[in-house]
């Protein structure tokens, strides 16, 4: 039997055992809790980060360390005219009372990613991550935006070395045709901590919990033109987050 099922048995015995009366009552109110607990585990996820300090203010968020300002040319699903909430998660206690539909999609976004997560920095707007990893991965990069601004294409090139100067963002993406999504993971490091913002780019679709922004298949090779262009935005976001880094 497992740990949560013997603490389960352990709880309604001594409720039983102290006053009959309520016990029905507490036994329902435990049976709620474990509930919630076998939820989370279910879920696998690694923790929420406990020393953030996060604030979001409209569509920007930031730390004592980097400032990112998310959205643009339609990226944020409706947050200009109030239509969308902007969620905004920074705690296991906020994550567990989250939408159920949300929380395992976005669990499911978590474990696409082939990274030693450390922590989940933050959730906002169902779309966008912050996370923190160990730093010690070998998921080479897509591509590479150096300092001078300068795109580099890895595939085909193996890099020379897979750590990561901290003037170098490094990007992945990761294309899931089935689930007509695409993965975007930009990493970026100050002070040896390493950091993934990870931006969720979704067309209408079954697997989908929310009304996307794509009307169209965003993996189909043919409107690789059209959604190059938000990719390219989220580039800009990313390099003014690696920018605030520096300051």
């Amino acid at each position: 039997m497992s740990l949560i099922g013997n603490c389960y048995n352990f709880a309604i015995a001594v409720i039983t055992l102290r006053n009959p009366f309520f016990a029905m009552k507490r036994i329902l109110y435990i049976s709620v809790l474990i509930c919630c607990l076998a939820s989370c585990a279910r879920l696998g996820l690694p923790s929420f980060s406990t020393s953030g300090d996060w604030r979001q203010r409209g569509n920007v968020v930031e730390n004592s360390d980097m400032k990112v300002q998310f959205g643009g040319d339609g990226l944020l699903s409706n947050a200009g005219n109030g239509e969308y909430e902007l969620n905004f998660i920074t705690s296991e206690a906020e994550f567990n009372a989250y939408e159920p539909k949300l929380a395992n999609y976005l669990a499911d976004v978590i474990k696409q990613i082939p990274l030693k997560i450390d922590s989940i920095e933050m959730i906002f707007a169902d779309q966008f991550l912050i996370l923190t990893t160990s730093g010690s991965d070998t998921w080479e990069p897509d591509y590479v935006r150096r300092a001078d601004k300068a795109v580099l294409t890895i595939q085909g090139y193996p890099i020379e070395s897979l750590v990561q100067p901290e003037d170098e963002l490094w990007r992945n993406l990761i294309i899931n045709k089935s689930k007509r999504q695409i993965i975007v993971v930009d990493r970026l490091i100050k002070n040896d901590r390493h950091y993934a913002i990870v931006y969720v780019l979704q067309s209408e679709s079954k697997s989908s919990p929310f009304s996307a922004n794509y009307q169209y298949d965003i993996t189909n090779p043919r409107n690789i033109q059209s959604i190059g262009t938000n990719l390219d935005t989220l580039m800009k976001t990313s390099i003014n987050a690696l920018e605030s880094l520096k300051k």
